[in-house]
Order: structure tokens, then C-alpha cells, then sequence
């Protein structure tokens, strides 16, 4: 009986040290690369979809990562997210954008240094998808505000529903 009680004990705290959040993005990428889609985006892919997409913001990253869960159910979409948040958190970055329109969010985190915007994450969900983009910039506070306040929700919508 007392094998059992801890038997049952061990596989409680396997459960949940599996279901924990990540800390990092190392551990998010980790936790859920087997899972996702992954495609590196150059920086002179993102000067083109500046150009055809209208918005400036992609004139000042250098680099970026798409990363995209697909087939995502809606707990799982809120799993994804909750982790997302926990790792940028655990990496000082910033929340700088929270914003929820219909069943899709999106939450922009960002990360400083000398005064310029060095690091910036993305991360959307909607329908049955997750869409992170990590990306490597340089930009002033200010002219990321601009940028910013450029896109709207059904600019949220189109991306979720990749």
C-alpha cells in the first residue's frame, strides 16, 4: 500500500513538472519545436514584405524567426500564450502590447538596451494557430510607438489566421 501512496506520489509531481511554464525562450522553443513550424526570415525578406505589406515597422528589423503552431486547440493556444508570457518575463523583456480582438491576442514584448529596442517578440493566436515572431531590430521608443499605432485589428485578424 505504501508502494502505491508513492508511486502515485512520484507520477503527481511528473505531471506537474511537465505542465510547468518555461522560464526563457530557450525553454519555449524547446518545449514545443517538435510541435511547430520554424522559418528564419532574412532581412532582406523583411525590407520586401515592408514594401508590399505598407507598414515602416519592418524597416528597422534586422532579423526574425517565425515560429507557428498549427492545429492548436484552444486550450492548448492559451498554454502556448501563458508559456510565451512566462519566458519573456523570465528574460526581463517588457510588455509593451496586449490586445484581444475577438477570439485572437496579441501580445508584443520588447527588450532594451542603450535606449534603442534591440529584441522585439510577437506572439498571435487565433482559430487553431500560434504564430511567434522573434526578431532582432534597432529602434528608438518613439518610432516603435509610431509603427505601432499603424496596425490595426483586422491587421491581428489576417495574421492569425494564417
Amino acid at each position: 500500500m505504501k508502494k502505491i501512496i508513492g508511486l502515485s506520489l512520484v507520477m503527481v509531481l511528473i505531471t506537474f513538472a511537465s505542465c510547468s511554464s518555461t522560464k526563457n525562450m530557450q525553454e519555449f522553443y524547446s518545449k514545443y519545436d517538435s510541435q511547430a513550424t520554424v522559418i528564419p526570415l532574412p532581412s532582406f525578406a523583411l525590407k520586401l514584405a515592408g514594401k508590399a505589406g505598407g507598414t515602416d515597422l519592418f524597416n528597422y528589423l534586422k532579423s526574425a524567426k517565425v515560429f507557428i503552431i498549427n492545429d492548436a486547440g484552444e486550450g492548448k493556444q492559451k498554454r502556448v500564450m501563458r508559456d510565451l508570457e512566462s519566458s519573456v518575463r523570465g528574460e526581463k523583456y517588457e510588455n509593451l502590447v496586449k490586445l484581444k480582438a475577438k477570439n485572437n491576442n496579441l501580445n508584443v514584448a520588447i527588450k532594451e538596451n542603450g535606449g534603442r529596442i534591440n529584441k522585439m517578440i510577437f506572439g498571435i493566436n487565433g482559430l487553431n494557430n500560434v504564430l511567434v515572431l522573434d526578431s532582432n531590430l534597432n529602434i528608438s521608443r518613439t518610432e516603435l510607438d509610431k509603427a505601432l499605432d499603424k496596425i490595426n485589428t483586422d491587421d491581428i485578424q489576417e495574421l492569425a489566421n494564417i
